[in-house]
């Protein structure tokens, strides 16, 4: 399994019949605030983190990660879907070299319940070999 440092990043935008996962930009960095400041959305990754503490640390234009997609809506983002590798041991942490993929997402409360998690998840895995961490 290629690492994925060898996959050409960023890719071009994924396109779904609803959707488009593409790479942060500035105009999501409101989401990504409020993405992690949800009390919501953090019951599921360890609790939420202060707003307060995210408007300072967010940055004006939010990192762009490989592997990381932003889960795009006409036009607003409202969610991400994640690919990362773990250390079979130590599954929370993330290491490029690893040989365990992990795939998760996340998305905004307004966006829960209609499909769009299994939608954007399913294109990514499936759907777009390109930027896979199995393809060179």
């Amino acid at each position: 399994m290629a690492d994925l440092e060898s996959v050409a990043w960023p890719p071009a935008p994924i396109r779904t019949e609803r959707l488009v996962l593409r790479t942060a930009e500035a105009r999501d960095r409101a989401a990504f605030v409020e993405l992690f400041a949800s009390a919501e959305v953090g019951t599921y990754i360890g609790g939420p983190r202060s707003r307060d503490e995210l408007e300072r640390a967010v940055p004006e234009v939010p990192r762009r990660r490989r592997g990381h997609f932003v889960v795009d809506l006409d036009g607003a983002m409202i969610g991400m879907v994640t690919l990362d590798r773990r250390d079979a041991e130590r599954p929370d942490h993330v290491v490029p070299a690893a040989g365990r993929a992990s795939l998760g997402y996340m998305f905004l409360r307004e966006a829960w319940g209609r499909g769009y998690a299994a939608e954007a998840v399913w294109r990514r895995s499936a759907g777009s070999p390109a930027c896979s961490p199995t393809s060179r």
